[in-house]
C-alpha cells in the first residue's frame, strides 16, 4: 500500500482516473455497496453521478433542504430544553444526519432507526482493509437488508414519483438505471450523507470550542462563521483519505507502483501541507486560503453532498450560537477526534447553561 501525503501530488492522484482508479475488485466500497458512483469510472460514472446529482446542488439544497435542517435542528434543541449538559452526537449530530440523508434519499421516517443500526455494519465494513470475514458479513447482510426494505419504496415511486432521490431514480425513462444500481447509489448516498456530515459537524464544533478566543470572535462578528467553518473542514477533516488502485505498473513522482497497488491519498496531510497553507497546524479563520482544503475530495469523485453537509453545518452552529452564549466544553468528560479512515469524536459532551 502507498502513501500519498503531499496537496500537490494527491491532487495529481485524484484527477488522474485513467491511472488511479475507483472500479477495483480490491474495493472495500464496491465490495460493500456493489457497483455506484464511487467506485465506476467512464461513463458509468458519469451516469450514475448525473441521475443523483438534482437534490445535491446548491440551488436545490438552499431551497428545499435547507428549511428541512431548521426545522429539524429547532426540534432536537428543544427536546433537549432544560439540560445543563448535552452529549452533541447523539443528542444532535446524529440524528440530525440521518434524518437528512435519508429524508432527501426518500426513505420514511419508520425507517430511520433501521438505517442507524445498518450504518455502524456498514462503516466497518468500508474501513475493513484487512478484509476480516465476520466483518465483511456484517455489512453484507446489512446491505441485504436494505435492499429488502427500499426495493418495495422503488415499486411504489414507480406509480407515483416524487422529488427524493429515490422517486427521481424509479422514474421510468429510457435510461433509467435498474434496481440494482438504483439500490447501489442509494446505498453511498446514505452512507455518504451519514458519515461526512456527522462527522463534520462534530468537528467543526469541536474545533470552535477547542478554541475559545475564536468562538468569542465569532458570536461578536457571525460574518465570521462560514470562514471559522471552513478552516475547521481544513484542519480536522472527517474522511482522512481517499483510496485509489492502480490498474497497470505507473511510476509517479519516481516511484514503480506495481499493478494492483493500492494509494491511499491522505486528505488530511494534503490540508496541512506547509507547501500551501502557512502554519498549517494553527487553526487560523483568517487564513486567505482555507477554502484551498482537500476534504470533500478532488476531481470527478468530488462529493456529491457537500452542499448539503455545508447547510447542515452552518445551520446547526448557528443555532448553538444562538441558543447557548456560553456553550463549552464539559471538563469532566473531554472528548477530541478520533480515527483514521473516519474521523471524529466519540462523544461531544458540553455545558450549554
Amino acid at each position: 500500500m502507498w502513501f500519498v501525503t503531499r496537496r500537490e501530488d494527491i491532487i495529481a492522484v485524484l484527477r488522474d482516473a485513467a491511472t488511479f482508479r475507483t472500479d477495483s475488485a480490491h474495493s472495500t466500497i464496491r465490495d460493500t455497496f456493489g457497483v455506484q458512483m464511487l467506485s465506476a469510472e467512464g461513463d458509468i460514472h458519469r451516469r450514475y453521478k448525473s441521475q443523483c446529482n438534482a437534490p445535491f446542488n446548491a440551488k436545490s439544497v438552499a431551497e428545499h433542504a435547507t428549511p428541512l435542517v431548521r426545522d429539524k435542528v429547532r426540534e432536537l434543541l428543544d427536546r433537549a430544553a432544560g439540560h445543563r449538559e448535552l452529549e452533541l452526537r447523539s443528542a444532535v449530530a446524529s440524528e440530525l444526519a440521518v434524518y437528512m440523508a435519508a429524508t432527501v434519499l426518500g426513505v420514511p421516517q419508520a425507517l430511520h432507526g433501521a438505517i442507524r443500526h445498518w450504518y455502524d455494519a456498514f462503516a466497518a465494513s468500508l474501513a475493513n482493509f484487512r478484509w476480516d470475514a465476520e466483518v465483511r458479513a456484517r455489512g453484507h447482510a446489512a446491505v441485504g437488508a436494505f435492499h429488502g426494505a427500499v426495493l418495495p419504496l422503488i415499486r411504489e415511486y414507480e406509480r407515483s414519483p416524487n422529488a427524493s432521490l429515490l422517486g427521481t431514480l424509479s422514474r421510468i425513462t429510457s435510461d433509467r438505471l435498474t434496481d440494482e444500481e438504483i439500490l447501489s447509489n442509494s446505498l453511498i448516498v446514505l452512507f455518504g450523507g451519514i458519515e461526512t456530515t456527522e462527522s463534520t459537524m462534530l468537528n467543526v464544533i469541536w474545533s470552535l470550542l477547542r478554541h475559545p478566543d475564536v468562538l468569542a470572535r465569532v458570536r461578536r462578528e457571525r460574518s465570521l462563521l462560514p470562514r471559522a467553518i471552513e478552516e475547521a473542514i481544513r484542519w480536522e477533516p472527517a474522511v482522512q483519505s481517499c483510496t485509489r488502485h492502480v490498474p497497470r505498473p505507473v511510476i509517479f513522482r519516481g516511484a514503480s507502483i506495481a499493478e494492483g497497488d493500492t494509494v491511499q491519498c491522505m486528505i488530511g496531510a494534503a490540508n496541512r501541507d506547509p507547501s500551501h497553507f502557512a502554519d498549517p497546524d494553527v487553526y487560523d479563520i483568517d487564513r486567505p486560503n482555507c477554502g484551498d482544503h482537500l476534504s470533500f475530495g478532488s476531481g470527478r469523485h468530488f462529493c456529491l453532498g457537500a452542499a448539503l453537509a455545508r447547510a447542515e453545518t452552518v445551520v446547526l452552529m448557528e443555532s448553538l450560537l444562538d441558543r447557548y452564549p456560553t456553550l463549552r466544553f464539559d471538563d469532566d468528560r473531554p472528548a477530541a477526534p478520533y480515527g483514521y479512515e473516519f474521523r471524529a469524536p466519540r462523544e461531544l459532551n458540553v455545558v450549554v447553561a
